[in-house]
């Protein structure tokens, strides 16, 4: 006989047994970035800054694509709870056909961007090492997306092992193409190999080598997806179906992604030493990030399981949600206790060191509510309650903590420690708001998306 106590353990353990490999994936994805961060670092403060323009590009036009990729997490697990795999496997087809198809237009959006950073701040170096790093990243803004749609397929069946595999393949490919192609011959005799003549390509290198990587990332899920292929009679989902789940999510994703790009840009009137330090310290709060990402993950594939299956979805959820603000305590310790140790891993650049130190230490006052809001958003997922969480993301980013930031950073006289405040602020906002709307909703039944 099962009691609330039993059925609470047993999500517990069902979510933590999934959510760990997905977690321990997603922080070799972050550590993609941290690794170019590094690199890079060693070359220059300018191209430091300008390799944390062109990331922040490219990682905000290319959410909408991340957002189609993110669709198959509530269509494929619901589906394969309601035993139709050929619908799950149409949808994770029919999704990266999508993001092929945008994939011109983003290139597109990504350079016209550029067009504006010279009157935010940036200066002449840094907007050529910018655009240089953007040239290399062309081929992530289609590769990464279809990885993510591979990547919730494979997750929604349970089979996360080859995603594990790809980001430990990708992190070796990384580290390697990443030395060579930013700092040519230099790196092979700093491991006293003989010089190859290999040129330093510099922000454009760091740029090749992330593309290279999503390619081997996604290149490796092809093979476990094709062989969980399925036929059947199940109609699959229109396009316009995946567009209508996929856009909010990249929306959503957009709205969170684009105010810390927004901040990054905005930084440059400060000098590129703030750039730098705003660029060490977000890679770090991603980095940290990536667990509550795991538990998000693992999150919506349980939520869109028991919609699926017809149950109320609030325990998995909830559950998800406390696990994703509890394991966010770590980093707290970890930020709070060395934050000058973590900054000096990236630059020897004292100026650097001296903003990117207090940034650190408002990083940790967000971690828990980081946690929150990334797991609510993947219960919110799960559900197919896409709308509410990017209305949700634009609120309290762009209305509570953009002011906030901007606010503290140019009026009060903070700069770059202002903007991570405000930044903060609308983080802890957004926590509460999409926890409070997943317990809502869960507590009636929902439909199948």
């Amino acid at each position: 006989m099962t009691t609330p106590d039993t059925d609470l353990r047993s999500e517990l353990s069902a979510t933590l047994r999934l959510a760990a490999p997905i977690a321990l994936a997603q922080l070799g994805f972050i550590a993609l970035t941290l690794v170019d961060t590094a690199v890079v670092g060693k070359t220059s403060t300018t191209a430091l800054a300008g390799a944390s323009i062109g990331r922040s590009l490219v990682f905000a036009v290319s959410s909408i694509g991340m957002g189609l990729g993110s669709a198959i997490e509530p269509l494929a697990s619901q589906a394969l709870a309601a035993n139709e795999p050929d619908r799950a496997w149409q949808s994770v087809r029919r999704t990266v056909i999508s993001v092929l198809w945008i994939w011109p237009a983003q290139v597109a959006i990504l350079f016209l961007a550029t067009l504006v950073l010279p009157s935010l701040g940036v200066d002449a170096p840094t907007l050529s090492a910018a655009r240089a790093n953007l040239v290399g990243q062309i081929p992530v803004l289609f590769f990464f997306p279809a990885f993510i749609a591979a990547k919730a397929f494979l997750q929604a069946g349970g089979h996360t092992r080859s995603v594990l595999e790809a980001s430990i393949l990708a992190n070796v490919v990384n580290w390697i193409a990443c030395n060579l192609l930013v700092r040519g011959d230099d790196a092979l005799r700093e491991v006293g190999l003989p010089a190859l003549g290999l040129p330093a390509l510099g922000t454009f290198g760091a740029g090749l080598s992330a593309s290279i990587s999503a390619a081997v990332m996604f290149g490796w899920l092809i093979r476990p997806c094709w062989q969980r292929r399925a036929s059947g009679p199940t109609p699959p989902p229109s396009y316009a179906h995946i567009f209508g789940l996929g856009l909010p999510m990249g929306l959503q994703l957009l709205a969170e992604v684009g105010v810390f790009s927004l901040v990054s840009f905005l930084a440059a009137k400060f000098g590129t030493t703030s750039v730098a330090a705003h660029q060490i310290a977000l890679g770090l709060a991603s980095f940290s990030f990536m667990g509550a990402l795991g538990v998000s993950g693992a999150t919506a594939v349980r939520v869109g399981r028991a919609i699926g299956r017809g149950e109320s979805p609030r325990r998995p959820g909830m559950v998800g949600i406390a696990v994703g603000g509890a394991i966010m305590c770590v980093s707290i310790v970890v930020f709070t206790l060395a934050p000058q140790w973590l900054v000096t891993r990236f630059t020897t650049d004292t100026e650097v060191i001296r903003l990117g130190v207090p940034l650190i230490a408002v990083a940790a006052l967000f971690q828990f509510f980081d946690g929150m809001q990334a797991v609510a958003g993947g219960a919110l997922r799960g559900a197919g309650d896409v709308r509410f969480a990017f209305l949700a993301n634009v609120a309290c980013h762009w209305g509570i903590g953009l002011p906030i930031s901007i606010w503290l950073g140019f009026y009060a006289g903070w700069q770059i420690r202002g903007f991570w405040f405000g930044l903060c602020a609308g983080l802890i906002a957004v926590a509460l708001t999409m926890t409070a709307r997943f317990f809502r909703v869960s507590g009636r039944a929902i439909e199948r998306v």
